[in-house]
């Protein structure tokens, strides 16, 4: 039975991807999930039969969108990490991804990096992204709180399994294993999330206003997890390096900006009036701009209801014990009620 893979990625949704799919509007159709991140609310879509559109601008999202939502049938094997790799090219790679050492990695770890991203050059279509996807888990698995934003200084700190367990009572050893040793380690979990729900879903790499304007057919419902001011937000700090090795970098507009936000959001909505019957937005009690605010700039372009669910969050480990309100904001479009 296929079963969402071990992505590591901040804002998961997860844990509430039963609730948010009971509550959606319509439960068959086109989906639009329009800032996918590691994709966990794609998968529950695709998991109960929708057709699902996955859109992130982010290339470490997007090979997972690739890899699990929009791949129905190929799985990876595991001789792909035995593959020749002439020394030269190793080489060469390192030198372009060379600014990760002493920066994310040690120095041997970058030229095991290098050896790995060769590898991905060689393959194609699914099997790169099933590849890509396993790389960036283990690219951020080594990491300590799983991101590539912490300072080098932490990092070593961090990575010190005595440090840690005398900190933390946790060695962390898995920060210390090979890049190799993550993606065998995963590989199984990967292949057994792939299955084929019938529909033809398609992932794209692209910034949330470029995305509607490639949509030329309605969808169903667009749904929005966007990159809320003063959260956890900082997803191109978070990822990014991941971008730059393979020089996947794109530009967008950016959501965090807590000045902009509403702005850009109400621009946002107001593109999607042609594109979609309903749209349906994740946030939490914590979130700024509020719920409240949220739902007043929406009210002109629809009817709106609201769902509400007590959660608790894990970061690095530990559950949050201060209970989050999860929400999710429902507008059916006026071009729909007439």
């Amino acid at each position: 039975m296929s079963k969402y893979p071990k992505i590591n990625y901040i804002g998961n949704k997860a844990k509430l991807v039963d609730w948010i799919i009971e509550n959606l509007p319509l439960k068959h159709g086109k989906v639009l999930d329009i800032f996918s991140g590691g994709s966990s609310v794609s998968y529950a879509l695709k998991e109960n039969n929708y057709e699902v559109v996955s859109n992130d601008v982010l290339y470490s999202n997007y090979v997972i969108s690739k890899a699990i939502i929009e791949n129905n049938s190929v799985k990876l094997s595991n001789d792909v990490l035995e593959k020749n790799i002439p020394t030269d090219l190793v080489e060469k790679k390192y030198e372009k991804i060379k600014f990760l050492s002493n920066r994310l990695y040690f120095d041997d770890e970058v030229k095991e990096l290098a050896r790995l991203v060769c590898i991905s050059e060689t393959l194609e279509d699914y099997e790169k992204y099933m590849f890509l996807a396993l790389l960036r888990r283990a690219m951020i698995r080594k990491l300590p709180y799983s991101r590539m934003n912490v300072p080098w200084n932490q990092i070593v700190k961090l990575r010190d399994e005595d440090y840690s367990y005398m900190k933390y009572k946790r060695k962390r050893a898995y920060h210390n294993l090979s890049f190799k040793q993550h993606i065998l380690d995963n590989i199984n979990n990967y292949n057994d999330a792939i299955f084929d729900n019938g529909k033809k879903n398609l992932s794209y790499n692209m910034d949330s206003f470029e995305m509607l304007k490639k949509i030329k057919e309605p969808v169903d419902i667009i749904y929005m997890d966007p990159p809320y001011p003063k959260t956890m937000n900082k997803y191109g700090e978070f990822y990014g390096l991941f971008d730059k090795v393979f020089e996947e970098e794109k530009a967008y507009i950016d959501f965090s900006a807590n000045d902009k936000f509403m702005e850009n959001m109400e621009k946002l909505i107001q593109k999607c009036i042609d594109k979609t019957k309903y749209i349906v937005i994740s946030l939490n009690n914590k979130t700024s701009p509020s719920s409240d605010e949220l739902k007043q700039m929406l009210e002109k372009y629809g009817k709106v209801s609201v769902k509400y669910k007590d959660f608790q969050y894990k970061v690095t480990g530990k559950e949050n014990k201060n209970t989050t309100v999860e929400i999710l904001i429902i507008v059916r479009l006026k071009n729909e009620i007439n």
